[in-house]
């Protein structure tokens, strides 16, 4: 009997899906803000368009498009390139001044980069044309006047010209572009035409100098006691929020050199005017103040929360981790006072500082995350910078909330409704940078957030309560001497295992104290150094390990005293001398985790042998996509995290792709190759390039063979078989053979796409989409 074996399905479920999803995708409203959708959820209108850093105000880094999908990404192909325009030689930190690492903006069919150098570029997203650029405010201001007029405790040596950009929004109800906060400037670029609508200047933003009490020499006490302010501000923040004319902003301390963090908001009725309406200061004044930490308890009626990191992993049964956490977080009702009593003061007899704050302390440094807001509500939610000093706190005393924790307010009024100290006495720069979430779980606001020690919660939106806490498994704590959370035993319960909430650890001076030996860290000064992304069923998080030696030197008047050395000089030293597992066979790796967000519990993660992450993830066509530090752009299938397809360009790039449509609706992902956010300090600084990466015009058509298969159908043939067993009946059985071979039909459809290349950055880079092989074996 003969059969002709077609298979068709194997097109109809890769090719001709991926193609109807294109052509049927509506186009007319393709660049319908939709608008950030209510209660945390995820958003579902599919737009043309990636306006925030994470996609949308309330964060995420999700776009619902499938016209790009884990069903056709393996076509991708470049379709054009953007060298960006050098940069003009200027003078401080000069690679962190070329190129580009804010994530490109995509709207209405134009894609937006804030450069380095604070220009801005609009480019035509279907053909990568130039339709503007704007260098603004980089020859505005004079410095000079602005160092008298704010100060140099506001305004440093470079201020108007420095780099390390990493945000830019598009608020569509205005029509503006704003790039990071910066030195404490904030301006705003109109979309369509590229000119600067408004600016405010730091005397504005931030205060004057007599109004901190300033005017003194850099290097010395910057700031004094009487003005209520003492050290640096960095001035630096994420892009503000706006609540109606409200436009709220959060300014950090120094990291290690003092200053107050405070938030502050304006009111944007008149841009060429605006006025201020309240700051609040989120730390003690120099002097001191005994009872901060009681008084930031009772301001939120108890919802202040601090998180003990041994407690925690003492009630998973950590290293075994085989019980579901009983500890997430100690109410700060429930804390003595006398362990959390004189916050923040220089408690060392003899010090110049004694009884009063140190010259380099802050709660709390630059914002370097997206602070999300619920428009329902009005409460912002924001991650905080480091402690400062680090690594070195011998003059610091106390939990030093808010610093490397998590606070929300009113945007209405500024005050403070919860917050959470997510870890305290910060010994290891473990900061709350990058971006946080509002989300649901189980259909409630939650906010999501992770911190550099690379733990991830969710907390409720409203109280702060923690609802869970998600501790990568694969995060190495056991290096020795660096005793976060575990001690010299690799236990919770050791006696050097920080921090928990009594005096003694609250006084600790540094992490391995007494011992001034230079340790191996495997997590400094992160293990989480990207954003994270969440897609309505999942939370995606990109934790790593890095080996660094590091050396703790002495406090000094203004300045952090941490020293370390990165990658292989860590690996070359890693033995049984440096840490407590004599299995470890790496100490670099990335992981990436997806995380249920309705339980906190693992659902799939993916490992990347010899290489640290950073940037962001993002979330679209039912993949993940994230640029690994080996030079891979990579996209994982969100449902099980294999990797569905990767392009190599050869430089590490740490910054977050990007997903957005030009003005016929197809979409494209954007990326940078080359530049500052190479981050690599063996890398020669350079502009780079900004790649946008699309489906062909028409996606290739399969070729489909079909075979002829004869099939042989034997007869049967039955034999009479008599067993004779003594002392019983005689036993007839009848058995049925069936001669011949199994017979296989293989049936191959081929599909080849065509090979791309293109120029990229300061090389030439090889896009290779190589040819997909599908074959089917069909027992006959």
């Amino acid at each position: 009997m003969t059969r002709h074996i077609v298979l068709s399905l194997i097109v109809a479920a890769v090719l001709l899906a991926s193609a109807l999803v294109v052509a049927l995708t509506p186009r007319v409203s393709a660049f319908d803000p939709g608008g950030p959708p209510v209660g945390g959820a995820a958003p579902s209108v599919v737009t043309g368009n990636w306006e925030w850093i994470n996609y949308q105000p309330t964060g995420g880094s999700y776009s619902p498009q499938n016209q790009i999908n884990k069903g056709n990404v393996q076509f991708l192909e470049t379709k054009w390139v953007f060298p960006f325009p050098h940069a003009p030689a200027i003078t401080g930190r000069i690679n962190e001044a070329y190129g580009a690492k804010a994530p490109t903006l995509i709207v209405d069919g134009i894609a937006y980069v804030a450069a380095q150098d604070r220009r801005i570029f609009a480019i035509d997203a279907g053909n990568g044309r130039l339709l503007w650029s704007n260098d603004y405010p980089r020859t505005s201001w004079n410095l000079t006047q602005a160092r008298i007029l704010a100060g140099p405790a506001i305004v440093g040596a470079t201020a108007l010209i420095s780099g390390d950009i990493h945000a830019m929004n598009y608020y569509r109800d205005k029509g503006w572009l704003i790039p990071q906060v910066r030195n404490c400037m904030v301006y705003a670029v109109d979309a369509k035409t590229g000119k600067t609508v408004w600016n405010i200047e730091p005397w504005v933003l931030c205060g004057t100098a007599a109004e901190f009490g300033g005017g003194n020499v850099v290097g010395a006490a910057q700031g004094t006691i009487a003005g209520g302010f003492q050290g640096t501000t960095t001035g630096h923040a994420h892009p503000p929020q706006f609540l109606g004319n409200i436009m709220f902003v959060p300014i950090g301390g120094g990291s290690g050199n003092g200053g107050r963090p405070f938030v502050t908001a304006f009111d944007m009725s008149n841009p060429q005017n605006p006025q201020r309406l309240y700051r609040e200061f989120l730390q003690p004044p120099p002097s001191g103040d005994p009872e901060w930490a009681i008084k930031e308890c009772a301001k939120v009626n108890g919802n202040g929360w601090y998180f003990e990191y041994p407690r925690y992993l003492e009630s998973v049964n950590y290293p075994a981790r085989d019980r579901a956490p009983t500890y997430q977080a100690t109410k700060c009702t429930d804390v003595p006072a006398d362990v959390v009593r004189n916050d923040g003061i220089d408690l060392v007899p003899g010090s110049p500082t004694f009884g009063k704050m140190h010259t380099a302390t802050n709660f709390g440094s630059a914002v370097w995350g997206n602070y999300p807001m619920d428009p329902e509500t009005g409460l912002v939610y924001i991650g905080w910078g480091d402690q400062g000093p680090y690594t070195n706190l011998t003059h610091r005393y106390g939990p030093n909330i808010h610093g490397s924790g998590l606070t929300v307010h009113d945007v209405r009024t500024g005050k403070m409704v919860w917050w959470f100290q997510s870890v305290i006495h910060d010994l290891w720069d473990y900061d709350c940078a990058w971006s946080g979430i509002l989300g649901q779980v189980q259909g409630k606001k939650a906010y999501i957030k992770g911190c550099k020690d690379g733990i991830v919660r969710a907390m409720d939106a409203a109280t702060g309560q923690p609802l869970w806490t998600f501790d990568p498994p694969t995060i190495l704590r056991n290096a020795k001497g660096q005793n976060y959370g575990v001690g010299s035993n690799n236990r919770p319960t050791d006696a050097d295992a920080c921090c928990r909430l009594i005096k003694e650890h609250m006084s600790k001076p540094w992490m391995h104290y007494p011992s001034k030996e230079q340790i191996l860290l495997t997590c400094y000064t992160t293990c989480l150094e990207s954003d994270i992304a969440y897609d309505g069923k999942n939370v995606y998080i990109g934790s790593f390990n890095a080996g660094v030696m590091h050396t703790v030197t002495n406090v000094r008047p203004f300045g952090n005293q941490g020293v370390g050395a990165l990658g292989g000089e860590a690996n070359a030293q890693l033995n049984p001398a440096f840490t407590n597992n004599t299995n470890i066979r790496s100490v670099t790796n990335t992981n990436i985790y997806a995380v249920d967000v309705n339980t906190g519990r693992q659902v799939w993660t993916f490992r990347q042998e010899d290489t640290s992450f950073r940037g962001g993830l993002s979330i679209s066509g039912g993949m993940v996509i994230y640029y690994d530090g080996d030079g891979n752009l990579k996209f994982l299938d969100t449902d099980n995290g294999k990797v569905l397809a990767e392009k190599f360009y050869g430089f590490p790039v740490r910054m977050m792709p990007t997903v957005g449509a030009s003005k016929d609706g197809k979409m494209k992902i954007f990326l940078y190759v080359g530049s500052t956010a190479s981050r690599a300090a063996w890398l020669p600084a350079s502009d780079g390039t900004l790649v946008a990466l699309g489906l062909p015009d028409q996606l290739p058509q399969a070729q489909v063979i079909t075979k002829e298969v004869i099939k042989e159908v034997p007869k049967e043939v039955i034999k009479e078989v008599i067993k004779e067993v003594p002392g019983k009946e005689v036993i007839k059985e009848v058995i049925k053979e069936v001669p011949g071979k199994e017979v296989t039909s293989t049936v191959t459809v081929e599909t080849i796409s065509p090979i791309s290349y293109a120029a990229i950055g300061i090389g030439v880079v090889l896009v290779v989409i190589s040819g997909v092989l599908f074959s089917r074996k069909k027992k006959a």
